[in-house]
Order: C-alpha cells, then structure tokens, then sequence
C-alpha cells in the first residue's frame, strides 16, 4: 500500500515530466534572437571592450581615491 504523501509525490514527477518535455525550445541560429545584430564586424570589439572596460572601472576609480587621500595634489 503507498502513502498518500508518496501517491502525490509520484503526480508531481510524473506532472512535470510531461511540462518539461513540450517542444519549446526553439532553435534561433546566428542570435537571431537578440535585439542586436552580432554578425557584424566590430561588434566582438565593441563588446570584449565593454566588458574590459566596466570590469577595470573599480580597479581605476579605487587607484583615484588612493592617489586623491596622499596629498598630492597634482592630479
């Protein structure tokens, strides 16, 4: 005899294997899906340059408030 706990575990599993095995995974070569085009020329250097320059941004601005807190005042 099963449980009820276990008769409603057994429903749940079997619910969503049958949601998870729906076809809508579509497929969308070349990032036809993004609202901008990837295929052009300049758009990895545009976009490995963003990427470089927001993840040095912190390093940059640490070293300004390093180089403004010595006293120096030729900045």
């Amino acid at each position: 005899m099963i449980s009820p706990i276990a008769r409603t575990s057994m429903r749940t599993r079997a619910i969503n294997r049958v949601m998870r095995s729906g076809d809508h995974h579509f497929h969308s070569p070349n990032g036809m899906h993004l609202p901008f085009d990837t295929q052009k020329k300049g758009f990895k250097f545009l976009y490995w340059g963003s990427c470089a320059f927001f993840s040095a941004l912190p390093v940059i601005a640490a070293w300004w408030q390093i180089r403004k807190g010595n006293g120096n005042k030729n900045y």
